[in-house]
């Protein structure tokens, strides 16, 4: 009995080898941290949608769920972008390489600064469109409308932030997301008393307190990258910069 038993376990130790319990903890923590980053841009959303129901007008709350659940369509297509940078992150971190953990960044970085400009040109038939669809009495399209037209101003900001927080998570910085995401969400919050309630901005108020929470999220998020990056390596910056580049074309001839 002893000996078949001690065949079975030799037999199911390369599919667990004796570092899985070590490696179990350190997972789970980014699970549960990857999961709480995650539910920004709803919990913006949500946080938009307490302050304007306590409005007498229940146009400005139909409006921005409209408005809400258009930006998160939008923006769990472009999810792709945080989930890209942590695997090349996680990559590249394994396997020491500093220089690829700047390639990840600066790669991911230049993609998503171009989806967010591209969704700042294109705001006007995405806005129109997408209530079309959604479609609403003429108060609340109005009202939704203002909200987006305010929101998406921090488009730009939401895809950085998604290859920022890809990129720490990748290097298991879990204290610095979770600190990046707490940061979003209280701005938010603060930004939405002062702007809906205080000073009556309203649906648009609600807007632009959810762009300019992202910006500072974007821009905590860029300290704590400049904090991490190794700066032993910008003298050689415009080699990098080529070589993503290069890549880059050479990819797209393919």
């Amino acid at each position: 009995m002893a000996s078949t038993a001690s065949k079975v376990f030799a037999v199911r130790s390369p599919l667990f080898p004796s570092s899985l319990p070590s490696f179990l903890p350190r997972f789970y923590q980014l699970a549960s941290v990857s999961v709480l980053s995650n539910m920004m841009v709803p919990l913006a959303g949500i946080v938009d949608t307490a302050f304007l129901g306590h409005l007498s007008e229940i146009h400005y709350l139909g409006g921005v769920i409209l408005g809400s659940i258009l930006f998160d369509y939008l923006y769990r297509v472009l999810k792709f972008l945080r989930n890209s940078t942590n695997a090349l992150t996680a990559q590249a971190n394994g396997a020491g390489d500093a220089e690829g953990l700047l390639l990840a960044l600066l790669r991911c970085g230049l993609v998503a600064l171009g989806l967010g400009c591209l969704m700042l040109l294109l705001q006007y038939p995405i806005g129109h469109l997408g209530f079309a669809i959604l479609s609403g009495s003429s108060a609340i399209e109005q009202s939704g409308l203002a909200y987006f037209n305010a929101r998406i101003w921090g488009a730009p900001a939401v895809l950085l932030n998604f290859v920022l927080l890809g990129w720490l998570l990748g290097q298991e910085k879990k204290a610095l997301v979770l600190l990046v995401s707490l940061v979003a969400n209280g701005a938010n919050v603060l930004l939405d008393y002062l702007m809906i309630v205080r000073w009556g901005w309203d649906s648009a108020g609600a807007g632009l307190a959810t762009a300019l929470s992202q910006y500072l999220a974007l821009a905590l998020g860029l300290a704590a990258a400049a904090s991490l990056v190794d700066w032993s390596l910008l003298p050689s910056l415009g080699k990098v910069l080529g070589k993503a580049l290069g890549d880059r074309r050479r990819s797209s001839l393919c």
